[in-house]
C-alpha cells in the first residue's frame, strides 16, 4: 500500500505543473485590463502604468510565469486586486463555507441515490425501479442553479419555509468561532440557535448541489448491482441459504461499490465547481462567489488560486477514490 501511495503521488506532479501554466494562461488571456480596474476609469494613463509596471504586468508572460512559480513554492499566491488581502488567506477564510456545503450535498445524494439503485435492481420492473428511472432522468434534465432558483421560489417566496438566500446564517447573527464550520462549531459550542440558523440555510443549497449528483450514481449503482444479482457467487450464496441483509449487505453491495465509489469521486470534484452557481444564488460566501466576484473584476492572481484549487481538489478526490478501490478490490494495486 505504501508503494502505491507513493506512485500515485509522484504522477500528480507533472499534472500540477500542467495545471499552473493552463491556469496562468487562461487568467491572462481574459478581456479586461486588470491595471486600468484596479486604477479606476479616471486614473490617467500614467497612474495605469505605473500600477501595470508594479504588478509585473508589463514583462513577457514567460517571466511572469516565472514570478508567478516563485511564488507558488513559497505559499504566495499573490493579492487580490479586488479585496486587497492575499489569495491565500481569502480562499482559507472562504473555504469552510463551500466545503461544508459540498459535504452535506454529498452526503444527501449518496444518502438517497446509494439505497435507491440497490432497491431498484433488486426490485427490477416494480414501482420503486421506475420511481427511481425518474428521479435519475430528473436529475440529469435539471441544472443545478435552475434547481436552485425554484427551490427558493417555492420554500422562501411561496411557503415562508426557508430562510432569506443570503449568507450561512441570518443577517446580524453572530457566527461560532472555531473552524469556520457553522454546523460543527455550533454544535461543539452547545449554541442550539445558531446551529438551528446554520442548518436552516445549508438546506435549499445542499439539495440544490446534490440533487443532480443523484441520477448518475443512482443509474451506476442500480446497473452495478443488477449484474452483481446475476453472477455465479450470488446463485450459490442463494443456494446455499444466504437470504436478506446478509447476502444484499455482504456480498451484493461490496461488490457494487467500486464503480459507484468512482462516481462518487467524480461527482464530488464536479460539485466543487459547481458551487459557483449555487453559491450566487445563495449568496454563499465561499470560494465559488469569490470566483465569481473574481472574474468579474478580471481579478488574475484570485482566478489562478481558485483554479489551482480546484485542481488540487481533483487530485486528492481522484486519489482519495484509488486508495478506496485499493482496500474494497486490492487486485487495483497491481495495475
Amino acid at each position: 500500500m505504501g508503494s502505491y501511495i507513493v506512485r500515485r503521488l509522484l504522477a500528480l506532479v507533472p499534472i500540477l505543473i500542467g495545471v499552473t501554466m493552463v491556469a496562468f494562461l487562461v487568467s491572462r488571456g481574459l478581456p479586461g485590463d486588470p491595471a486600468r480596474l484596479y486604477a479606476g476609469m479616471q486614473a490617467s494613463d500614467f497612474e495605469v502604468q505605473a500600477i501595470r509596471e508594479s504588478l509585473g504586468l508589463n514583462k513577457p508572460l514567460y517571466h511572469q510565469y516565472w514570478i508567478y512559480m516563485q511564488g507558488l513554492i513559497q505559499g504566495d499566491l499573490g493579492f487580490s486586486l479586488r479585496t486587497g488581502f492575499p489569495v491565500a488567506e481569502d480562499i482559507r477564510n472562504r473555504l469552510p463555507a463551500t466545503v461544508e456545503m459540498v459535504i452535506f450535498a454529498l452526503a444527501f445524494a449518496l444518502a438517497v441515490a446509494l439505497p435507491l439503485g440497490v432497491w431498484a435492481a433488486v426490485r427490477r420492473g416494480k414501482l420503486i425501479d421506475r420511481f427511481s428511472r425518474f428521479i435519475s432522468t430528473l436529475g440529469v434534465a435539471i441544472p443545478d442553479f435552475w434547481a436552485a432558483l425554484i427551490l427558493v421560489m417555492i420554500f422562501f417566496v411561496f411557503l415562508g419555509w426557508a430562510p432569506p438566500p443570503v449568507g450561512r446564517l441570518d443577517l446580524g447573527a453572530s457566527p461560532p468561532d472555531g473552524t469556520g464550520f457553522y454546523l460543527i462549531d455550533s454544535l461543539v459550542r452547545g449554541e442550539w440557535g445558531t446551529f438551528r440558523d446554520a442548518l436552516g440555510h445549508i438546506i435549499l443549497p445542499m439539495i440544490s448541489l446534490g440533487f443532480p449528483a443523484i441520477a448518475p450514481i443512482t443509474r451506476l449503482t442500480r446497473n452495478a448491482t443488477l449484474s452483481v444479482l446475476q453472477s455465479d457467487y450470488i446463485a450459490f450464496g442463494r443456494a446455499s441459504g444466504l437470504r436478506g441483509a446478509p447476502l444484499y449487505l455482504k456480498y451484493v453491495l461490496r461488490n457494487s461499490l467500486p464503480g459507484a465509489i468512482t462516481m462518487t469521486g467524480l461527482i464530488s470534484g464536479y460539485m466543487i465547481g459547481g458551487a459557483v452557481l449555487i453559491e450566487r444564488v445563495f449568496s454563499w460566501p465561499g470560494v465559488g462567489l469569490y470566483a465569481y466576484n473574481s472574474l468579474e473584476r478580471t481579478d488574475h492572481a484570485a482566478i489562478q488560486g481558485v483554479v489551482l484549487l480546484s485542481a488540487i481538489t481533483y487530485l486528492l478526490v481522484f486519489l482519495a477514490v484509488d486508495l478506496l478501490q485499493s482496500i474494497v478490490d486490492p487486485r487495483v494495486r497491481l495495475k
